[in-house]
């Protein structure tokens, strides 16, 4: 079964969902058509294989440690975390795009289940740093979260869909200077 998923993820970040059908999944994956539709009765399963499968592997996005941490530290975390996701497994990035914009059912389980968790989270965290005044009070803390999040996913799609090959000059850790950047504003 695993196998039969890791072939549809590479099968999908190709093509599409709507461009990818069960005899490309069995022929991506080495199996019959009829083992893929054993495991797989429907699109949807397969989209719920997926999406487990990605969240086994990658966990949350933010962990009960981090409450203790500074936002910097937090959000260089958190940047790194998308960063090196997005780095380690492309072809979801692609598929995720495929889902939204093909109005399959993937995106919606990913954004329930991920995104919405983790900026619900990230969100407290900057009430909490509001709170203990590490933050200006200004602050909208879920907008924050929003900003900060989407800033590092529209750098990684800009790497992994767009091929942008650098985007910093001098090179360095693109997690921690976003995350800089975000806490420190652009002062002189």
């Amino acid at each position: 079964m695993a196998r039969i998923v890791q072939a549809a993820t590479r099968a999908i970040a190709r093509t599409g969902f709507r461009g990818t059908r069960s005899r490309d999944l069995a022929k991506e994956a080495g199996v019959s058509e009829g083992l893929v539709f054993k495991y797989f009765p429907d699109k949807r399963a397969l989209q719920k294989a997926i999406l487990e499968e990605r969240v086994r592997r990658t966990g949350p996005l933010l962990t009960p440690d981090m409450n203790r941490l500074a936002p910097r530290d937090v959000l260089r975390k958190v940047a790194r975390s998308i960063i090196d996701r997005a780095d380690g497994d492309p072809a979801f990035m692609r598929i995720l795009l495929y889902s939204a914009l093909e109005g399959e059912p993937l995106a919606d389980m990913l954004f329930k289940r991920r995104y919405a968790q983790g900026i619900g989270r990230l969100s407290h965290l900057f009430r909490v740093w509001i709170r203990r005044g590490q933050v200006h009070p200004r602050v909208d803390p879920k907008l924050a979260a929003w900003a900060f999040v989407a800033c590092i996913y529209q750098l990684m799609i800009s790497k992994h869909i767009f091929k942008v090959g650098r985007m910093m000059s001098p090179r360095g850790d693109m997690a921690a200077r976003i995350a800089d950047y975000y806490v420190d504003g652009f002062k002189p």
